[in-house]
């Protein structure tokens, strides 16, 4: 077994590939869409680079890939936090003793980093694909939610890492809905504050934009690990996101004229990617679309209101009114992930809803000495 360091669209397509053929034969696997994840670890192309240093490793014997592993210091987010903590991200091996050749790797260069901690899976920082899949491997993940063989787990803490927070996804099907407890929460927040909610105007797209940034940097701030999102690189994301975007399950919230919270799900878009096996070229791209129109399930990937409004209820708004927006339109079941397993006061209302807490992520922690 040889480790290699990637740097080139060669390296890098392998690098997203890998799952094809390491976990191609689990009955849920989504296949990797080969062009959206090259595009996002190329510094060349990804804002992110900008602010970090990461590096991308694959495991080979002979000619076939067998392992993978990254690892990343940010900038931004050591500055934010001043804890030393750096990040690992897609973690994914044969077997125990090439996974563990793999840590090790990313062990040595985030402590040449100057770091005193390596936390992960998180892929580039926590704006991206977050945690270790722990549970309902049989059920597919949706849009931009990890996926790995389960075990894996047991190889992270016989390496000497331990597990540090677990993160949830909640499931809300169509006839599973509290509908008339979220209209009295709707009612009692509406009294308590005068709160507008509307859906993104497309037209001034680029406006919206330097909005939802603003409150996404307010929204945020407290959460665990969270990992401060440059301007370029919030729009540039916004972007990509664009071009599955439905407007009407994109809301904005805003009060005396100025944005106080907002709410983005996107279709899942999972589905299509089984369709095309994630590759767009040739007929890919229309196999994605035809698909598509028949996806009645959607994620709820970003729900942020700022501090000042907290506790008010907007936040239960917001997910009132996607709903009855999402089922006017075909939507019947929503995934609302992720979320901290102790963020009591999001994980009981979604409870109280009628969701259930469909798959879980896990991340772990290491010290570097």
């Amino acid at each position: 077994m040889e480790i290699v360091f990637v740097n080139n669209r060669k390296g890098r397509k392998a690098f997203v590939d890998l799952p094809r053929s390491l976990m191609g034969n689990m009955p849920a696997f989504i296949p990797p869409l080969t062009a959206g994840l090259i595009h996002r670890i190329d510094p060349g192309r990804n804002p992110f680079f900008k602010h970090a240093q990461t590096g991308f490793w694959l495991a080979m014997e002979g000619k076939e890939p067998i392992g993978r592993i990254s690892a990343t210091r940010d900038e931004l987010s050591l500055e934010y936090h001043e804890d030393g903590v750096g990040f690992f991200g897609h973690p994914l091996a044969r077997d125990e003793e090439t996974m563990h050749a793999l840590f090790a790797v990313a062990e040595q260069f985030l402590q040449k980093k100057g770091l005193q901690k390596m936390r992960g899976p998180i892929e580039l920082s926590t704006n991206y694909t977050c945690g270790l899949q722990v549970s309902t491997f049989d059920l597919p993940p949706m849009l931009e939610m990890n996926q790995n063989p389960p075990g894996m787990d047991r190889w992270h803490l016989s390496y000497g890492m331990k597990a540090v927070k677990d993160l949830l996804a909640f499931r809300i099907k169509e006839e599973e809905l509290d509908l008339k407890r979220l209209q009295r929460v709707r009612a009692i927040s509406e009294r308590r504050s005068k709160v507008q909610i509307r859906p993104i105007d497309l037209r001034h797209f680029q406006r919206e934009i330097e909005l939802l940034h603003k409150v996404y940097v307010q929204a945020w701030e407290k959460n665990f690990g969270f990992s401060p999102m440059s301007k370029e690189e919030f729009e540039a994301t916004a972007k990509d996101f664009k071009t599955i975007l439905d407007p009407r399950l994109c809301l904005v919230a805003e009060q005396e004229g100025k944005a106080v919270g907002f709410l983005l799900a996107l279709p899942d878009v999972n589905q299509g990617l089984r369709a095309c096996n994630g590759r767009l070229f040739p007929l890919g791209l229309f196999r994605l679309l035809w698909a598509m129109r028949k996806v009645k399930s959607l994620r709820v990937l970003t729900l942020g209101v700022i501090p000042q409004l907290r506790g008010k209820g907007l936040d239960a708004r917001l997910i009132l009114e996607l709903i009855e927006r999402g089922l006017k339109v075909g939507y019947n079941e929503a995934e609302l992930s992720w979320v901290l397993e102790d963020n009591l006061p999001m994980v009981k209302p979604i409870l109280d809803l009628g969701g259930h807490e469909a798959q879980r992520y896990r991340l772990f922690e290491k010290a570097l000495t």
